[in-house]
């Protein structure tokens, strides 16, 4: 990278999506929070508050600090006019864009990410991909140096089931600049899910690169940013929780993909007979009789996942739909089990859902 940069001089695009027109299906409690915290570190290392467009959907309690910016909704109008008439009529040494919540990656390879405002039938999204390379031309003429944070599962769209289609809708063209710069780490490659702590409501890599952007210190700015990725990278070398993958893209255009090989799934899937001993598990449950609850649990897993569940009216039926899906599903059943046990923590239920997981589930514990 070029000359150092100013905090002064710098500005930011920080979005956290944790609830979205889909319904309570789609719920995924830590983006806002994370968003919240990224913000105050901006603030910390002195960016200024006006120079920061924070756009926020939260749920109730979201968590995370208390910041001096205001935030706007992280819906497609107002996100639209931050990237495409805010931005363009400024100038700075470096713009930071972080961005966590519910993100797909589509035929073409390309990332999307979803909207607050994506409903069921109207899944509204912003392409990653296109974005990042809109904002190497001469629509985004004030910033030459740009770093990109996202924390969002990147599980392919055919995935999302029989209403997997997406809409469209690409970024004004531009002539390509030259000496254009962008630092781009992801939680997940293409195809990859990301890992979320919803008990600690903040994504597991943005926790990381949180943590590895404050222990790089104050002493440049930006930080070292391949020493963040390193940092990043060394949190989840064996740690018990960590994304399936992390993909970056350095100053210099260099492409690594990272796989974390005790992430993947079970070669085999999980037998029949282990199946059925979790639905009986989880039908014994109190708290799983119960639609609502249910429905909660569902919230809590990733939105390609719960939106492919086919719903059934009675309990057990209902179980055995959501238990049958997850096992298909790559990091599925692990995903179930961490929210399940959220519902009665320390309970003799809990313990026996614990049991089951570390007989069936050992490989797929930290995805």
């Amino acid at each position: 990278m070029t000359a150092a940069a100013r905090p002064d001089r710098t500005y930011a695009v920080v979005a956290g999506v944790e609830r979205y027109a889909a319904g309570p299906s789609w719920d995924l409690p830590g983006p806002a929070a994370d968003a919240r915290r990224f913000t105050a570190w901006l603030r910390g290392r002195g960016v200024p508050a006006a120079h920061i467009h924070l756009l926020l959907e939260e749920l109730p309690r979201a968590g995370g600090p208390d910041v001096d910016v205001p935030a706007g909704a992280a819906v497609r109008e107002a996100v639209q006019e931050v990237l495409t008439r805010r931005l363009p009529r400024l100038e700075g040494d470096l713009l930071w864009v972080f961005w966590g919540g519910h993100g797909v990656t589509d035929p073409q390879g390309h990332r999307r990410l979803f909207y607050a405002d994506a409903g069921s039938d109207d899944k509204r999204n912003l392409d990653l991909d296109a974005w990042l390379t809109a904002f190497t031309t001469d629509l985004l003429p004030g910033f030459a140096r740009q770093i990109w944070l996202v924390d969002s599962c990147q599980t392919f769209v055919e995935d999302l089931g029989p209403a997997r289609a997406l809409p469209t809708e690409l970024p004004p063209g531009g002539d390509r600049l030259p000496g254009r710069e962008q630092f781009v780490l992801l939680a997940s490659a293409p195809g990859q899910r990301a890992a979320n702590d919803p008990a600690g409501r903040t994504g597991v890599f943005s926790r990381a690169a949180l943590a590895a952007l404050t222990a790089a210190g104050g002493e440049s700015w930006p930080p070292d940013m391949g020493k963040v990725a390193d940092g990043v990278i060394g949190q989840f070398t064996g740690g018990a929780q960590r994304p399936t993958s992390l993909w970056y893209r350095s100053w210099t255009s260099d492409v690594r993909r990272l796989v974390f090989p005790d992430a993947r799934r079970r070669e085999e899937p999980v037998p029949d007979a282990a199946l059925s001993e979790l639905v009986n598990l989880l039908a014994g449950w109190p708290g799983m009789t119960d639609r609502d609850q249910r429905q909660l649990v569902l919230g809590m897993l990733p939105a390609d996942l719960s939106s492919a569940i086919p719903r059934l009216g009675a309990p057990r039926p209902d179980i055995i739909s959501i238990v049958r899906t997850c096992r298909r599903h790559p990091g599925g059943l692990a995903a179930l089990v961490e929210a399940v046990a959220l519902l009665e923590p320390g309970s003799l239920e809990q313990r026996e859902l614990t049991d089951w997981a570390a007989r069936w589930l050992a490989p797929e514990q930290g995805a």
